[in-house]
């Protein structure tokens, strides 16, 4: 499920640009993440994420545990440190969000929504333009909340190198 998300969340960050949003060609920030479930109780994961507009990226989460999740665009691996453990996925060819969140709503001041597989994401930008903010509520009836600080952006792409996971070859690998 995580993967599904990252994926979904990656399209939101490089697809609505048409929407008033600026989005640059690369970007990379630290982010906070809380997941909220329904007793109420928060967990909370932080990290970085470096990503571009060609469906390459990097969420590096470093607390409370060590997890990668990187694509060059066409697979994505996911290195789960605790376990030892990486899992290879192919990404999905028919994965097409971009047509789905061009449909983004303005809401009011800095906010939009985007709604796509019946869910609705909200997405709070800086007074530039760029994202700051994404919240939605997942399957498990989670609140989910991101929040980007420390954003640089970019006007070229980044290497390809920087969107590399590295992991020990003592690591079970998984084809997913």
């Amino acid at each position: 499920m995580f993967l599904k998300y990252s994926l979904i969340l990656i399209a939101l960050l490089f697809t609505l640009n048409a929407q008033g949003i600026t989005l640059p060609a690369a970007m990379e920030a630290k982010f906070v993440q809380k997941v909220t479930n329904p007793k109420k109780k928060v967990i909370r994961y932080e990290g970085r994420l470096v990503m571009d507009n060609k469906s390459r990226f990097k969420w590096s989460y470093l607390k409370p545990s060590k997890k990668e999740v990187c694509s060059d665009g066409k697979r994505v691996l996911v290195v789960d440190h605790d376990l030892e453990q990486v899992s290879t996925y192919r990404m999905n060819r028919g994965f097409d969000l971009a047509a789905a969140l061009k449909r983004a709503k303005h809401y009011k001041g800095r906010l939009y929504t985007a709604a796509y597989q019946g869910r609705t994401y909200t997405i709070a930008v800086d007074p530039k333009g760029y994202i700051e903010q994404i919240a939605y509520r997942d399957d498990m009836d989670n609140v989910v909340n991101i929040h980007l600080y420390n954003v640089h952006t970019y006007a070229k792409p980044m290497p390809a190198g920087r969107f590399r996971c590295t992991y020990p070859k003592s690591y079970d690998v998984i084809e997913g």
